[in-house]
């Protein structure tokens, strides 16, 4: 869920989020962030408060929100999200959000002595080790044409290796994952899709949903593997 929005870039807001956030997990925290330099600079202040309270992070750097979700889910940690998307927001999942925002009120921090500061840990390889575990789990060929709305998100880094294991010719759009422009709204994605000879659709929100588009319907995913299940249930034998 969305914890944090500002138009303006506040790392002193951001430290004291992120110590409010340590203070309530206590243990190991995931944290990634989306592809601007304001995202990056933001996890650091997080990054700063969520150590100065004895909690560890895994820094998981660069990566799509909805694949950092399954890597969350696999290692069954809480996280963490910085992204850029009409300003810095912060999207968290198995922390409690209100207890944060109550700790963040109060200002009631847990204050570690400096022998007991929280270590980082830095892991590159999640979205590459989740992308692995995809490909090696399913085995289709869809031979499909899509049309897959990146929204300048780093879902762009999920292609070429999804669409080449699973036979799907993709043309991208809104691929500029460090801009700071507002993606194309939906209405030209929509128009794209309608007039191309696509048989599918797929806009990757900044908030970590996928939308899928077929036949006038939507459905939407909040994991790669949800999405994948329902891609195999698309071929026809």
């Amino acid at each position: 869920m969305e914890l944090y929005s500002s138009e303006k870039f506040n790392p002193e807001e951001l430290a004291l989020l992120g110590r409010a956030i340590g203070t309530v997990s206590q243990g190991t925290i995931v944290i990634g962030r989306d592809g601007r330099a304001i995202s990056r600079y933001g996890k650091r202040a997080l990054a700063v408060g969520i150590v100065s309270t004895g909690s560890t992070i895994m820094d998981v750097r660069l990566i799509p929100l909805v694949a950092l979700k399954d890597f969350g889910k696999k290692k069954d940690y809480p996280f963490v999200y910085v992204y850029y998307h009409g300003g810095v927001k912060v999207e968290i999942s198995g922390i409690d959000a209100e207890e944060v925002e109550t700790i963040l009120e109060k200002r009631t921090f847990v204050e570690a002595a400096p022998s007991d500061i929280g270590a980082t840990v830095y892991y590159p390889n999640a979205l590459e080790d989740i992308l692995h575990d995809v490909i090696k789990h399913y085995n289709f060929k869809l031979d499909m044409k899509a049309l897959v709305d990146c929204m300048n998100t780093p879902a762009v880094l999920l292609f070429p290796r999804i669409s080449e294991k699973f036979s799907i010719n993709v043309d991208l759009i809104n691929d500029m994952m460090t801009s700071y422009l507002p993606p194309k709204p939906k209405e030209v994605f929509l128009q794209k899709l309608a007039k191309g000879s696509y048989d599918f659709g797929l806009r990757f929100r900044p908030d970590g949903i996928i939308e899928f588009y077929k036949d006038g319907d939507v459905k939407k995913f909040d994991s790669l593997w949800s999405l994948m299940d329902y891609l195999s249930s698309l071929i026809t034998w």
